[in-house]
C-alpha cells in the first residue's frame, strides 16, 4: 500500500486494550506500511500510538512503540511495491540488520532505507519516530543515481542537504491540513528533489565492469521513457538499439535487481499519475498515452500501485481543474 484514501489515521492503543487487541491493531498499521511480522520484548506488550496521513502518493507515519523485535522475510520484501522510507527519529533507537548492513537510527539521525530487501529490526526501548514512506514509482521521473538506491543513515547535520531534508520532514505535516492540490503536488515533489540529491550524495561513483553497465543502463532506461507511449518494450528491440546482446541488457538492470519491465512499469504510472493531477485528459486517453492496454488496464495496475482508483486519486489531488466533458 503506497496511498492512505482516508489522509487521516489515528490508532492509539492504550492500557485498556487487551494484548491480543493491541497485538493485532498495531500488526495491522505496521503491516499498511511496511510488513514485518513483530514480537514484543518486554512487559508493555505491543502497545503503541501511530498517526498516519498522505501527501499524495507518499505517506507518512508518527510511532510511538515500546520494545520488540521484528523480521521483515524475503516474500514480504517481494509482494510490495518498491519503495524508499525516510525515517527521523526523536526519542530512542532503532536497529535495521540485512545480509549487507546494519543500520542503527537514534536521536539526530536521517535514514533512507530501501524495502527491498529482508532483514531483522530491533528496537532495545521505548520509540518515537516519523517514516515517510516514497514509492520508487515517485522516484521515477527523478535521477537517483546508477541502480537501486541503497539503505543509507546521515547525521542530520552531516551536510546541507541532509539538514534540509531533516528540517522539511519534521515540520510539513502541520501544513497538510491547510494545504490546497497545488501545495500538496510542490510540497511532495520538493521532498522528492531533496531526497534524491541525498540518495546521489550517498552513491560511490561505479567502476570497471559496473561502471560500463551503469552508463548502458542509463542509455537503456532513457530509450525505455521514450518508448513508452508504444506498449511493450521488448529487451531484444532495444538491445538491437543499443547494439548489445539481451542478456547484457538484463545484466545491465539485474545490478539493481530490477528487469525491463519493472522499470518500464514504474516509468509508466508516474507519467499517469502526473497526467492526472497537472492536466484534464480524460483518463481513457491517459491510458493509451503512455502505452497500457486500455483504460481498464490501466485501472487495475494504477489501484495496485496507489491503492486507488485513477478518478479518485485526480479529485483528491488534481491541480488543473476538468474542463466539461472531460
Amino acid at each position: 500500500m503506497t496511498v492512505v484514501a482516508d489522509p487521516s489515521f489515528d490508532l492509539d492503543l492504550d492500557v485498556t486494550s487487551s494484548a491480543d487487541e493491541a497485538a493485532q491493531a498495531w500488526q495491522m498499521a505496521e503491516n499498511a506500511f511496511a510488513a514485518v511480522a513483530l514480537r514484543p520484548t518486554g512487559r508493555h506488550g505491543l502497545r503503541a500510538a501511530v498517526r498516519t496521513r498522505a501527501l499524495g502518493d507518499l505517506v507518512i507515519d508518527d510511532w510511538s512503540t515500546p520494545d520488540f523485535e521484528g523480521v521483515r522475510t524475503r516474500e514480504m520484501a517481494d509482494a510490495e511495491a518498491d519503495s524508499v522510507i525516510l525515517v527521523t527519529v526523536s526519542e530512542g533507537r532503532q536497529i535495521i540488520e540485512t545480509s549487507h548492513d546494519a543500520l542503527v537510527l537514534q536521536p539526530g539521525s536521517l535514514a533512507l532505507i530501501h524495502t527491498g530487501r529482508p532483514g531483522r529490526v530491533v528496537v532495545p526501548g521505548t520509540l518515537v519516530k516519523r517514516a515517510i514512506r516514497i514509492p520508487m514509482t515517485a522516484l521515477a521521473p527523478f535521477d537517483t543515481g546508477h541502480g537501486s538506491p541503497q539503505s543509507v543513515v546521515f547525521e542530520a547535520r552531516d551536510n546541507a542537504l541532509s539538514t534540509l531534508l531533516h528540517d522539511y520532514a519534521a515540520g510539513i505535516d502541520q501544513y497538510l491540513g491547510s494545504m490546497s492540490p497545488l501545495e500538496i503536488e510542490t510540497a511532495r515533489n520538493a521532498l522528492l528533489v531533496l531526497v534524491t540529491g541525498l540518495l546521489r550524495s550517498a552513491q560511490p561513483p561505479p567502476v570497471g565492469e559496473t561502471s560500463g553497465l551503469s552508463f548502458l543502463r542509463t542509455r537503456i532506461e532513457a530509450s525505455i521513457i521514450e518508448r513508452l507511449p508504444q506498449g511493450a518494450i521488448g529487451v531484444s528491440e532495444l538491445a538491437a538499439t543499443h547494439n548489445v546482446a539481451v542478456r547484457t541488457v538484463q545484466r545491465a538492470f539485474a545490478e539493481s535487481g530490477e528487469t525491463v519491465r519493472s522499470v518500464a512499469r514504474r516509468h509508466r504510472l508516474a507519467a499517469a499519475r502526473s497526467d492526472l493531477v497537472n492536466t484534464s485528459l480524460p483518463i481513457a486517453r491517459i491510458a493509451v498515452r503512455w502505452g497500457f492496454c486500455d483504460a481498464s488496464h490501466f485501472s487495475r495496475q494504477f489501484r495496485r500501485e496507489f491503492s486507488m482508483s485513477p478518478g479518485d486519486y485526480r479529485d483528491a489531488y488534481a491541480v488543473t481543474e476538468l474542463t466539461p466533458g472531460a
